[in-house]
């Protein structure tokens, strides 16, 4: 899942570079930081349920 989001921002950014339009490159290019912003949440959410899982499996 969080390589289909850094995939999709970078081709927001990549796009963002061939739009002629300031405003709309700008667009693309927040859009692009939004979507590594989603991958890194949902990878530390990833890793704290792991954490959280490994805790609980050691008390057992």
């Amino acid at each position: 899942m969080t390589s289909n989001l850094r995939e999709q921002a970078r081709r927001a950014e990549r796009l963002s570079s061939t739009i002629g339009s300031v405003e709309d490159a700008r667009k693309l290019r927040e859009i692009s930081q939004q979507l590594d912003a989603q991958a890194d949440e949902l990878e530390r959410a990833q890793m704290s349920g792991q954490t959280a899982q490994v805790s609980a499996s050691n008390r057992k």
